[in-house]
């Protein structure tokens, strides 16, 4: 009895060492992982993964937690969105103001939330959320 009394005590001690080494992994996910522009690779929403087209989209994180979406096009990269990101644990959270709607709805902040799954020196997964639409990206680190 002592035996099975002796596993299963070592046993849930180890899954709580699991549990507490992925959490490390999330605590040193920080802003010196994000900086940079990341150029969209593929989106899949539900069941359905589509690369991303001639026009990619391209995510602009700088050290000063300003942030630029845009459309790269011939060498020139239009912006749609410009604003502020903050990151907690393993989101980022970026926040802006859409101008090209009306008066009363432009100062409103809009917010997106990228759920970062992974992050390597030249790659990152994420899922966005966008309002009430979710899905995922794969980014690739575009070097400078």
């Amino acid at each position: 009895m002592r035996k099975y009394l002796l596993i299963i005590v070592l046993f849930l001690g180890f899954t709580q060492l699991m549990k507490s080494q992925d959490s490390l992994s999330v605590q040193s996910f920080g802003k010196e992982n994000v900086v940079g522009r990341w150029i969209e690779v593929e989106r899949t929403e539900g069941e359905k993964t589509k690369a991303a087209g001639e026009f990619p989209d391209t995510y602009i994180f700088r050290d000063n937690m300003v942030f630029h979406k845009g459309e790269a096009a011939e060498g020139v990269i239009v912006f749609n969105i410009t604003g502020k990101y903050e990151m907690e644990g393993d989101f980022i959270t970026i926040y802006y103001n859409n101008y090209l709607l009306n008066r009363a709805n432009r100062m409103k902040p809009k917010k997106i939330l990228f759920k970062v799954l992974s992050v390597s020196d030249d790659e990152m997964h994420i899922v966005v959320k966008d309002y009430d639409y979710e899905y995922k990206m794969l980014l690739n680190k575009q070097s400078q």
